[in-house]
């Protein structure tokens, strides 16, 4: 059965879920982990307050998660010993990260993957050999660190942060299974990201930068490439696409710091040589296929440290066995396609920047049908510019219709891993009502609807834009949650960990 919690219930510390007389024990579930989980949210008002004082705890972050690691057996020397690669970036570090997983796994490595946000289900975000990790195991980790977290608290507020939490999680998690090597995705900007207590990485990725983030990172590239390039460490390999010259100074002044070397890899895919060409790549869009040059540089670097072979300068030689593995990657909620009901073609992208909606714009231009209904489901949360990201969307679309609605599936109930309490329902609802007024002004047209969960667009959808004479092409996008919420609405979840083709 689903795991369903009320969305309208007042959040409280889940320590208040313990006043009836029943054994903890018995309580220590898949269902009650992540109801516990969710009481380390931060409420909007919290984290409006800790922007305003940003600047005073850049390195709480940090310090946090030592002390909190500290406090489950987890040294910092312990952590020393877990083989890993990190990536930051603003454009494409999931997809990036997922794909120099498939590639190592296909050549033999026994993987770990921590990532964020998840679609779905928490478990989405701990992977093991590129399957996100059982629920059973997931629990069982979780109330071991949150029972002796708990127990060694020195105030009622004394507990890690959501992220924070399952950043020791995972970690806990790839220890104990001795990984061959776990590649790590930055939460948000890098340098004072809890995952940035991994102090012996030797290969980092930084993919392509952007403005994201502002009111946490800063106004300026320069900014948010000094963010992005604080998980460089002494002497590692980093690795990043051509960027922007603010940006590149920025990581090159890092790398010289830090005494690493820094490798600027192609932007396509020509100049390797292939031991065979990967299935998709003549259908790769840009930055599909130089987050796939990165992957590859990442990836490929990696095992020759792993097998103590020397790096080789001149054209990239590509293995069959890494062939493979970029052919059987699966990043869900990016450029993904699902065939869905009678005439309906879900296309989705979690797309939530200016760069990235263009990129996803001319994505579903070219791939979706001109015959086809086209229908926009979109949602945005947090500082992000919507009238930008929506007039760079019909800059290069035209829809017939767009809905606006928060990231829920179901009328009335929330599923508790989609619960978040940074994002208020009313919040999303005034955005939703916002960008309708945008949709308007700019189209000129009162063909945008607003509505308060997915499975109320899709009774819209199926009511007034469906019939046997025009197919629709569905584009979700915006919102990563949001994407989540349709794979939940339409129950598709399985989408999250196999491809639909």
């Amino acid at each position: 059965m689903p795991l369903l919690y009320a969305s309208c219930v007042k959040r409280q510390p889940f320590s208040a879920m313990h006043a009836s007389g029943e054994s903890l024990a018995q309580e220590q579930n898949y269902e009650n982990a992540i109801l516990a989980l969710n009481s380390l949210q931060s409420n909007f008002s919290v984290l409006q307050a800790s922007v305003l004082r940003k600047h005073k705890d850049d390195c709480k972050h940090i310090n946090d998660t030592i002390k909190y690691l500290d406090r489950v057996g987890l040294t910092l020397q312990r952590l020393d010993t877990l083989p890993a690669i990190h990536v930051s970036g603003t454009k494409g570090k999931g997809s990036t990260c997922a794909m120099v997983e498939s590639i190592l796994r296909s050549n033999g490595y026994r993987t770990g993957f921590f990532s964020s946000p998840h679609l779905v289900s928490v478990t989405e975000r701990v992977r093991l050999n590129g399957i996100p990790v059982a629920t059973d195991t997931f629990s069982g980790h979780f109330w071991k660190i949150y029972n002796q977290l708990l127990a060694l608290r020195e105030h009622n507020q004394d507990m890690p942060s959501y992220f924070c939490f399952l950043t020791i999680l995972a970690f806990d998690i790839f220890l104990r299974e001795a990984v061959d090597v776990c590649i790590v995705e930055v939460g948000i900007g890098g340098r004072f990201d809890c995952t940035n207590v991994l102090r012996r990485t030797s290969t980092v990725g930084i993919t392509s930068l952007g403005l994201e983030h502002t009111k946490l990172l800063g106004n300026s590239l320069k900014d948010i490439a000094w963010q992005k390039a604080g998980i460089v460490k002494p002497g590692s390999d980093v690795y990043t696409v051509p960027q922007l010259p603010q940006c590149i100074d920025v990581i090159e002044q890092e790398c010289h710091r830090s005494k690493a070397n820094l490798h600027i890899v192609p932007s396509d895919l020509r100049g390797y040589c292939w031991a065979k060409k990967p299935s998709q790549m003549e259908d790769m869009c840009s930055i599909v296929e130089m987050n796939t040059s990165l992957a590859i540089h990442i990836a490929t670097s990696w095992i020759r440290k792993a097998q103590k072979v020397a790096q080789i300068s001149g054209p990239l030689v590509v293995t069959k066995q890494t062939v493979e593995g970029i052919d059987d990657c699966f990043w869900p909620g990016r450029f993904q396609r699902i065939s869905y009901d009678s005439g309906k073609t879900l296309f989705l992208d979690g797309a939530h920047t200016v760069e990235s909606i263009e990129v996803c714009a001319r994505w579903f231009n070219d791939k979706s049908k001109r015959d086809h209904k086209r229908i926009l489901i979109f949602n945005t949360t947090g500082d992000r510019d919507a009238l930008k990201l929506l007039s760079t969307l019909l800059s290069t679309v035209k829809f017939d219709a767009a809905f606006f609605v928060p990231n829920v599936a179901v009328s009335g109930a929330m599923r508790a891993d989609a619960i978040n309490h940074n994002f208020p329902f009313e919040q999303q609802m005034q955005r939703c009502r916002e960008n309708r007024t945008c949709w308007d002004e700019y189209m000129q047209s009162k063909n945008g609807f607003v509505h308060e969960s997915v499975d109320s667009v899709f009774a819209q959808i199926d009511k007034q834009f469906s019939s046997v004479l025009a197919d629709s092409d569905i584009l979700i996008t915006g919102s990563v949650h949001l994407i989540g919420a349709v794979l939940t609405a339409l129950k598709l979840e399985r989408y999250t960990y196999t491809s639909p083709t």
